[in-house]
């Protein structure tokens, strides 16, 4: 049988641009059109699974002001699906977990044993500087936290009471003035504790090998045997290409976030000796290319280049039948809109790169400042992203607004774009349980009306 190596080609493949978003697309799950006859109920917990299992991480966000962005990414790529399953993957399934990741985020249950490695070899290094301050001086405060988990079972930091005396928390501030919610923090983050579940969006923390138990069949794996910091790289490296599915040196180490797992690997490495690959763009991107470079020598990547990108990349093996539809004539068909924290926009920077858009997130921005609206979503139409707008969900009346709709320059307001884009809007209605759509204006003005008779 052929090996992986002789059946890819020989050399460098040629990508034009359009090609390399239409391979990103697809290997996000965002490039055929949603079918909107099919009901949100036929989705399953399996068909869920595998779209996280897929993306490899989704990102968690708090703000609610269409709905919560990690319910928001699934739905632009399964349609209007029962939110409680994302909820039941977490518990009772036991299917994923929360912790850090591309930030706080979802992560396949399988993959635990890759971040457990770094909890246990990293300690104390895994919490930011303000909050290890705080554990190295409150460890009582940490002590008493765990010593009540184990006695009560899964507790939010709502069941832990004000010292007294306390004063309120004051607006912007990130844990107040209760220690319980740091020493749930640092216990988190040193994965002593996990999130057993949420209580109306709310974290609720219980001892990792309780949740563990539950999760591998009735016994917590123990940490004998636990990837090496290579093995762990190299893990998140190839889960990253294939999220991703065209990858460049400099995209490469963002997806996951890699510094903390990446550092202390090239640390043991006396060929790297300018130390933190990150510290330095080049150092960053140099050591991207070679651990690429070694995928491709081994056959788990494609060289590519890709019209209009300046560095070198990399096709992985699994798009080229997305690759060799795209070039027989096939063209992405979904219209849908995307959370700013979506997987395929986070990196800003690869955003601009593959798609000239420049994502927008002004939601701590003074109103007065804003360009756009307060928590925009992207418009991905037909394989480009052409425009945004600014939504709002009215939960009392069920009403969905758009408060603003702004195209991009060059953009028209085709029957075509307008079209999918209603129907998105209908779907969004569905998902959050909306009666009724508005739509208040746009840029250009004329899209404002139109889609308005469109969505009634």
């Amino acid at each position: 049988m052929p090996t992986a190596r002789q059946r890819q080609p020989s050399g460098p493949l040629s990508l034009t641009l359009e090609e390399a978003r239409g391979v990103a697309l697809a290997a996000q799950g965002l490039d055929l059109a949603h079918d909107f006859t099919r009901p949100g109920a036929a989705t399953t917990a399996d068909d869920l699974m595998t779209l996280i299992d897929r993306l490899g991480v989704v990102q968690i966000d708090t703000i609610s002001v269409v709905a919560r962005s990690q319910y928001l990414v699934l739905w632009s790529r399964l349609g209007s699906y029962r939110q409680k399953l994302l909820d039941e993957a977490l518990y009772p399934r036991r299917e994923v977990f929360e912790y850090w990741s591309h930030a706080a985020s979802i992560v396949p249950m399988g993959d635990y044993p890759y971040y457990r490695a770094d909890m246990v070899r990293s300690a104390t290094s895994l919490l930011w500087e303000g909050l290890r301050v705080w554990s190295e001086e409150h460890p009582e405060a940490i002590q008493r936290t765990m010593e009540a988990i184990r006695d009560r079972g899964p507790l939010a930091s709502a069941d832990f009471e004000n010292p007294p005396g306390t004063r309120p928390m004051e607006r912007w501030e990130w844990y107040g003035p209760k220690e319980s919610r740091r020493a749930l923090d640092v216990l988190w983050t040193l994965g002593d504790l996990m999130i057993h579940s949420r209580r109306n969006g709310q974290k609720l923390y219980d001892l990792r090998e309780r949740v563990l138990a539950e999760a591998f069949g009735g016994e917590a794996p123990d940490d004998s045997a636990l990837p090496t910091p290579r093995e762990r790289v190299d893990h998140l490296i190839r889960r990253t290409t294939r999220a991703l599915g065209v990858v460049t040196p400099s995209w490469l180490w963002d997806y996951f976030r890699v510094t903390s797992w990446e550092w202390r690997y090239f640390r043991q490495d006396e060929s790297n000796p300018d130390g933190h690959p990150n510290a330095k763009g080049r150092v960053s991107r140099e050591r991207a290319r070679s651990l690429l470079d070694g995928m491709a020598a081994d056959g788990l990547l494609i060289p590519a280049t890709v019209e209009g990108l300046d560095e070198p990349a990399y096709l992985a093996p699994e798009r080229l039948p997305d690759l060799k539809r795209l070039r027989a004539g096939a063209t992405p068909t979904r219209t849908t809109l995307l959370s700013p924290f979506d997987s395929l926009i986070w990196d800003r920077a690869r955003a601009r790169a593959l798609f000239g858009y420049e994502v927008c997130f002004e939601a701590y921005v003074v109103p007065e400042k804003r360009r756009y609206g307060y928590y925009c979503l992207a418009i991905l139409h037909r394989g480009r992203l052409v425009g945004r707008l600014d939504p709002k969900f009215e939960r009392k009346e069920r009403r969905l607004i758009v408060r603003a709709l702004h195209l991009e320059p060059g953009v028209a307001p085709t029957a075509d774009l307008l079209d999918g884009l209603a129907d998105a809007l209908r779907d969004l209605a569905a998902f959050l349980g909306a009666d009724t759509i508005t739509i208040e204006r746009a840029d250009p003005a004329e899209a404002a009306p139109q889609l308005a008779e469109r969505v009634a």
